[in-house]
Parts: structure tokens; C-alpha cells; sequence
């Protein structure tokens, strides 16, 4: 509910609307990214802000890319193919011309790529990327990828901003940076026009954007000031901003996306060593509860690891207590507490590391009030907090594979680990095809319901404000939106 907390929402809109009055020229579109400000960033030696991954979509293209509906669609590579044994995928490169000057050719395309996966890369698409054995420029317009096992789903992680293809930091667009004033960064297209064979140059259907990446409340309320414009990358820490807006139907706008969130279990201290305590912890969560009570559209709690089941031999496997009702829960949850008390002692109150953001204060209390029924105590800490117990996961997944899934949650990542679910998913990294490949995943998959280092919560929750005559939207699993496909109304 709309509440004092936000009331400076609507002044600082107020304000707004004595000084810029009606929406700008209906050939610039005025975006903003909820975060901090855009700022070009390399992703092979550290993790992209939001606001950077946008900008890297949109000045640093990959082969590939995705459109408005989430589908991946040609981007620096024209055409792709991969060989019958799944083992190569060859593209040939559109006739394009770096930012700074100078042809792209594939040997530097390649150069890009291997930046990505090599030994000293934090790229952090780097652990999806092992079935990758090397890439090769071919020649001046062909570019190769070589695979040690096939990966059906490589075309989505090459759409990627982290796999952007950049040469000394530049890019190919299809936007430029042009200008930065204020925070906001002004993008123009690019015109590449050196391939004597095309007839016809498109361009973005905008002479500009304006980009700018700031807090939700900010982003907000210059949206409402100026009647249009866009805003992505909502979370459910702001989801209270956008309700306190009371804006009309069909401008936030909530994407269906896959991926995780949930509280990663850290094995620091004996209390979550014991995979029973992390089963009980799940248990005693009333999820439906918990998402009823933000009141997102078509948000769904989630029990299992998995939203579907993806590219495993089974369904996703979710733990037995599941069929279990809540009160039913609460009792084993307390009785499995009550044991580790009595032969272990008081249990220290629970440190919960989570992001900023009012959405995050109501997650926590509700957190907070379900474990109290089975006696455990928390306190909450920040989400980059060392000594964390549990942390917070709040990320879209890059592609439509468990492995991302099984990997982010487990011995790697740092949480609980359990030697099953591990053997298993380098098992699926291993396998020779995809047959075999899809039943080591389901034993992962199974493995990890087991062990419950991560205690799942429901899908994340991305939203968006459109203005009502913003074209090329479309909300989709992903949660991207090529600002190259929006298109604001003509007046």
C-alpha cells in the first residue's frame, strides 16, 4: 500500500512538470535503468551494474542477440550454422566497421571470444562456457566455435552482454555514445554501410536515446513527470515504488522471467553444515503467503530448483516434504529445531544478507515471522556482508538450461556442497551427447532437492513502465528489451 515513505514520489514528479513540461521530440526516447549510471564496462575481469549491461547491448553487440520477444536474432553474425555432430557453430560476420575505426574481421571476433573463457577471465558467463574448446577466425568473414560436447543452447549465451564482442573496448552499436551530461548517457545509431550488397541502411526507429541509470523512486518519478519514456529493471526490492506511483492500467508491466530467488545457504558455521536445519528452514517458509502479499501480477512461489524441465530427463524434482501441508511443515521444522537445541544448544540468530530497497524490508519480515514459529531468530545484514549465513539470490537466468541453474547453486558458487550434486553436474559438463547429457542433469537436479543448499522462494520478479504509446515492447522470459525495437508514439 502507497504510504508516506513514498509521498516524495509524487513532489519530486511535481517538480519535474514546472520545468520540463510536455514529452520531448517523438524521435528520442528517454529510458532509464534502475541503478547506478551507465558506465562501459569490461565483463572478463568484473561482474556488469544493470545499467552497464544495457549499455553494452546497445554499443557493444554480440554475434547474436535478442529481440523484443526474447528470441535470438542475428546481431554482428548475418547467418550461423552448426555442423550434424553438434560440435562446431560456424557465422559469418556482417561487413561492419569498429567504433574507433578499422574493419571487424574474424580474428578478432574470435580474439573477443577467447578473452571470455580464458584461465585468467572472471567473465561471469565463464562457468557456462567449459563445452567450449576454442574459436577460430576462419577467415576475414567467418568466424568458428569450436565444442567439445554439443550445447544446444550456446546461441542464448552468445546474446549475452558479458559475451559482447569488443576490441580494445570498442564495439560495432548499434548505437553509439554521442555525449554524457548529467548522469544520462545520449546514444545515436551507427550506420554501417560498407557492404556494397545491401541496398537499403535500417536504422533505430529513434534519433536518440537518452540513458540513464538511477534509484527506482528517481527513475519513477521522471517517468511521471514527463508522460512517457520507459523504466527497466524493477525488482521486487522497488516493486513498492511502483505500486506507490498508482499509475493506469497496463504501464508497469511485469515479465515473466526464469531464473532464481531464493537464499543461497553458506556452510559457514555447524548449524547449516546439517542438511536437515536447511530442510527445516525451507519447510517452515509459507511461500504463497509471502507472494500473495506483494501483490505482483501472475508471480509464482516456487519450492524446486528448476521452473520446468528444461533440457533434464525428468521433471523438476522437488523435495518430499511438498506434498506435506503448512501446518504439517511447521511441526517437523520444530521438532528438528528442538533436537538440534537440546544436543547443540542455543542457536545464535541467523544472519539474512539482502539487497536495499523497501520490497526487501517486507521480505524480511516475512522471512523473520515464519522462522520464529519453529524457534529460529534472525537478524539481517548487507548483501555483500562476508559473514553472511544466508544471501540472497535475485538473478534472470541467461539461457533455458539447468546447468546455469545447478551451477549457480552449487559447489562452486560457495554454497552447502554436496559431493552427489557435484559428480553429477561435471558429469552432464562431460557427457558425449546430449542423450546422456540430459540424465546426468535430472541426477543433479534430484541431488540437489536432497540437499537444500539453496532454499527457493518463487521466480524473480523484473518489471517495467511503458508509456501507453511506446511500441516494441513485450514481455518475455528473459527480460530484455533492445532499446533499438522501442519506438515511442508519433504526436
Amino acid at each position: 500500500m502507497p504510504d508516506r515513505r513514498f509521498a516524495h514520489i509524487a513532489l519530486y514528479a511535481s517538480l519535474m512538470l514546472g520545468g520540463c513540461g510536455q514529452r520531448g521530440q517523438d524521435d528520442v526516447l528517454v529510458a532509464s535503468v534502475i541503478g547506478s549510471a551507465p558506465r562501459v564496462g569490461d565483463p572478463d575481469r568484473a561482474p556488469l551494474t544493470a545499467a552497464g549491461a544495457e549499455l553494452m547491448r546497445a554499443t557493444r553487440q554480440g554475434l547474436v542477440a535478442f529481440d523484443s520477444n526474447g528470441q535470438v536474432e542475428p546481431a554482428l553474425a548475418e547467418s550461423w550454422t552448426f555442423t550434424r555432430d553438434g560440435l562446431s557453430a560456424i557465422f559469418r560476420i556482417k561487413r561492419l566497421r569498429w567504433a574507433n575505426g578499422g574493419e571487424v574481421t574474424g580474428s578478432q571476433v574470435a580474439a573477443s571470444l577467447n578473452r571470455a573463457i580464458a584461465t585468467n577471465s572472471r567473465n561471469a558467463l565463464k562457468p557456462l562456457l567449459t563445452s567450449i574448446e576454442t574459436v577460430i577466425g576462419m577467415t576475414d568473414r567467418v568466424v568458428e566455435i569450436r565444442l567439445k560436447v554439443p550445447r544446444p543452447n550456446l546461441l542464448e549465451l552468445l546474446a549475452q552482454p558479458e559475451l559482447a564482442i569488443r576490441r580494445h573496448g570498442f564495439g560495432t552499436g548499434p548505437w553509439a555514445m554521442s555525449d554524457t551530461l548529467g548522469g544520462a548517457m545520449t546514444l545515436s545509431p551507427v550506420k554501417n554501410d560498407d557492404d556494397p550488397a545491401t541496398d537499403e541502411i535500417i536504422l533505430p526507429p529513434v534519433a536518440r536515446v537518452i540513458l540513464r541509470g538511477e534509484r527506482a523512486s528517481v527513475a519513477t518519478a521522471r517517468f511521471m513527470a514527463r508522460r512517457g519514456g520507459f523504466v527497466m529493471g524493477g525488482t521486487l526490492g522497488d516493486w513498492p515504488i511502483a505500486q506507490a506511483a498508482d499509475l493506469k492500467s497496463g504501464v508497469v508491466r511485469v515479465d515473466p522471467a526464469d531464473g532464481l530467488f531464493g537464499l543461497a545457504v553458506s556452510p559457514r558455521g555447524p548449524l547449516l553444515q546439517d542438511g536437515g536445519m536447511r530442510i527445516a528452514l525451507s519447510m517452515a517458509i509459507d511461500r504463497d503467503v509471502l507472494v500473495a502479499g506483494f501483490g505482483v501480477p501472475r508471480w509464482q512461489a516456487i519450492e524446486r530448483l528448476l521452473p520446468s524441465q528444461l533440457d533434464s530427463a525428468q521433471p523438476p524434482a522437488s523435495p518430499m516434504w511438498t506434498t506435506v501441508t503448512m501446518a504439517g511443515r511447521r511441526t517437523e521444522a520444530q521438532r528438528r529445531v528442538a533436537a538440534w537445541v537440546a544436543l547443540h544448544g542455543p542457536i545464535a540468530p541467523l544472519k539474512v544478507a539482502l539487497p536495499d530497497g523497501p520490497g526487501m524490508k517486507i521480505l524480511f519480515a516475512r522471512l523473520t515471522a515464519d522462522w520464529r514459529t519453529i524457534g529460529v531468530d534472525t537478524v539481517r545484514v548487507a548483501h555483500d556482508a562476508p559473514d553472511a549465513d544466508l544471501r540472497l539470490i535475485d538473478e534472470v537466468a541467461p539461457n533455458a538450461s539447468a546447468n546455469w541453474y545447478l551451477t549457480r547453486t552449487g559447489c562452486d558458487a560457495g554454497l552447502a556442497c554436496d559431493a552427489a550434486v557435484d559428480a553429477a553436474l561435471k558429469a552432464s559438463r562431460a557427457a558425449p551427447d546430449l542423450a546422456h547429457r540430459s540424465i546426468e542433469i535430472a541426477a543433479a537436479d534430484a541431488a540437489a532437492a536432497e540437499n537444500a543448499a539453496y532454499i527457493p522462494l518463487s521466480r524473480p520478479v523484473r518489471w517495467s513502465l511503458v508509456d501507453p504509446g511506446l511500441t516494441g515492447f513485450h514481455e518475455n522470459s528473459f527480460a530484455v528489451h533492445p532499446l533499438a525495437e522501442l519506438r515511442p508514439a508519433r504526436n
